[in-house]
């Protein structure tokens, strides 16, 4: 297993993880990975291949609340969620939720009509 390794950050944000660290992790260029900030600032790599990933492109009021009432709905379906990103598509009245998810047993239509009761709308759905 790798040690430590120094790499650094671009203009655009990314970090190019070194080619010893992605043969101990066998990714593959275009793999999806978790990553995770631990309370030590530490951030920990993971493969994010254990289960295909469903994306979401989730319609919700840019309101306060809107977005924990509709990560509530998600969670009481069962979906577990991988990465969310979150944006206001008009300031003040609409906003765009693009989620990655674990669906687990729920199904679209099951996530839509909670979603739905939270006042958000798919716009999109994908597996990746």
């Amino acid at each position: 297993m790798p040690g430590k390794t120094i790499s650094s950050v671009d203009e655009r944000g990314r970090i190019l993880i070194p080619q010893s660290i992605r043969d101990a992790l066998n990714l593959k260029s275009g793999e999806k990975v978790i990553l995770e900030l631990e309370k030590n600032h530490a951030v920990r790599i993971e493969p994010a291949r254990e289960k295909a990933l469903l994306h979401l492109s989730i319609l919700l009021a840019d309101s306060p609340g809107s977005l924990a009432n509709a990560a509530v709905a998600l969670a009481k379906t069962g979906v577990d969620l991988v990465s969310t990103q979150s944006h206001s598509s008009r300031r003040g009245e609409a906003a765009v939720w693009e989620v990655e998810c674990n669906p687990g047993k729920a199904t679209m239509e099951q996530i839509k009509s909670a979603l739905g009761k939270a006042n958000a709308k798919v716009l999109s759905s994908e597996w990746e």
